[in-house]
């Protein structure tokens, strides 16, 4: 079911699984005969779920994650694996720990593939829901709640407003002066983005806004080849402002911190890689309170 919905086809599932099409079919037919609801309905644009067919897609996916997950470990256990891990990071935790932990986990599992998943924290934990990913590492959403899940807070970075190297606004010194440029944001409260509200709190009209980018790429790109201002965490943009590529603007913010928090599902346990390297994770957030 997962792969005739992820390819679009019965066809498509087949060839993807090396099955026979009519197998495919007739495990399809039977899963719903035993479920007493339709799965799945033909469209313009392939084979697709019906309500029913989204519900047990979600607990599908989570099914066949520990399936794979539960062969990793037997794999590593008799010393014939390639551990795949799957984490989804913010823009923040790639600047401040993935590279520290990335390095610390290699040393001792040279065997393994780490794969990065960005993005808003509403996707990311969606993901971890329905464990495409073992575990994240991001600020909390505020749109939702994350009793499911287990939160242990990392560390935390400053936040600031970033510019260009070059831009005409390079030397301000308060937010009064940045009212006629267009803002790219990814730093969010709830009711919605903090350059809003901050700017409100002073007195100013609400910022012009252009982007949300929960990528850090699209935000890095945009700020560079334009003149955009962003309110962002310093720590993410660190290293294209110690290349004299960015400029932190001296603009005192009354704005708390933004916390980075590790994030694990409560009921599915991480395989002893992911556990591995989330460990790692925790190592080097510990370096930055030193």
């Amino acid at each position: 079911m997962i792969a005739v919905i992820e390819t679009g086809s019965v066809r498509s599932a087949a060839r993807k699984l090396g099955l026979a099409q009519a197998a495919v079919s007739k495990n399809l037919t039977a899963l719903e005969k035993s479920l007493g609801v339709p799965l799945l309905v033909r469209s313009a644009r392939g084979v697709e779920p019906t309500e029913f067919g989204r519900i047990v897609l979600r607990r599908a996916r989570i099914v066949d994650a520990e399936l794979r997950h539960m062969q990793e470990e037997i794999e590593s256990l008799s010393g014939d694996s390639h551990k795949l891990i799957t984490v989804g990071l913010s823009a923040t935790a790639e600047a401040m720990l993935l590279p520290v932990a990335v390095a610390r986990f290699r040393e001792h599992t040279p065997n393994s593939l780490i794969s990065v998943l960005g993005g808003r924290s509403s996707s990311t934990i969606a993901a971890l829901r329905e464990a495409r990913i073992d575990f994240a590492v991001g600020p909390l959403p505020t749109d939702q709640s994350v009793s499911d899940l287990h939160t242990e807070q990392l560390c935390s970075s400053d936040l600031g407003i970033v510019v260009r190297a070059g831009h005409p606004a390079a030397d301000a010194r308060d937010l009064a002066s940045l009212v006629p440029y267009g803002w790219l944001y990814s730093v969010q409260q709830i009711g919605g983005p903090a350059i809003v509200s901050l700017m409100r709190k002073h007195g100013l009209p609400d910022p012009t806004l252009v982007a949300h980018c929960d990528s850090s790429s699209a935000l890095i790109s945009m700020l560079l080849q334009s003149d955009y201002v962003t309110l962002n965490s310093l720590a993410a943009l660190e290293p294209l402002r110690a290349e004299g590529l960015l400029k932190v603007l001296p603009i005192e913010l009354d704005l708390p911190p933004a916390v980075q928090y590790l994030m694990t599902p409560t009921m599915r346990p991480l395989t002893a890689s992911a556990a591995a390297l989330a460990a790692e994770f925790r190592r080097a957030s510990r370096r930055l309170r030193r």
